[in-house]
């Protein structure tokens, strides 16, 4: 599994966003929102990170862009969470077909066997002679699991945490590298569950 961060934003608008309910009318918002009141929210919103119920909605407020390498079965338990989650990935159709396939295209771990006969299904989808020719369906039925894709994920820390909180002692092993991986990258490890 490969994880980068591409972006993280919406952090200090979170901050302010936690610290509304204390606004003094009176002063301009500007004015109102110093560097000593963001250092007191930042504080507040460490206590409240783990919280729930609805005490941690200021972590919707900051968003995070990931590219994530991972196998199909990676994204079909992680395909689970749509709310607050968006995702574009590569093309499982138009990759498949462009040339024999080599371990390094799975993840650690898949069968040399399956494989190689993938790569039987990949010369009989291009065999004119053959009655698979362009079946494109047989071909993605016939793909490992351990096949690793590219998205590009987008969501909010709270989603994140959500994931963690519920994927973290999942009995794949994927989810603890997830967070292994994820708790080192972003920048604000002190708002996700501690596990």
């Amino acid at each position: 599994m490969k994880i980068e961060v591409l972006s993280e934003s919406g952090y200090l608008e979170a901050l302010l966003g936690l610290s509304l309910s204390f606004y003094d009318h009176k002063q301009d918002i500007d004015e109102w929102w110093d560097v000593k009141k963001q250092v007191k929210a930042a504080k507040r919103a460490v206590i409240l990170a783990g919280k729930g119920g609805g005490h941690d909605k200021f972590l919707r407020s900051i968003n995070i862009q990931l590219y994530i390498q991972a196998t199909r079965s990676f994204w079909s338990e992680f395909d689970t969470y749509g709310v607050g989650v968006t995702k574009n990935s590569s093309s499982t159709m138009h990759t498949l077909d462009k040339r024999p396939v080599t371990s390094n295209d799975f993840s650690e771990g898949t069968s040399i066997v399956l494989i190689k006969a993938f790569n039987n299904c990949l010369e009989e989808y291009k065999d004119k002679n053959s009655i698979y020719y362009k079946d494109i369906t047989r071909l993605k039925d016939n793909l490992p699991e351990g096949w690793l894709q590219e998205r590009q994920v987008s969501l909010n820390y709270a989603s994140l945490a959500n994931i963690i909180s519920q994927r973290y002692n999942h009995r794949l092993k994927h989810w603890k590298e997830f967070y292994k991986i994820i708790v080192t990258l972003v920048s604000y490890p002190e708002f996700l569950p501690e596990i």
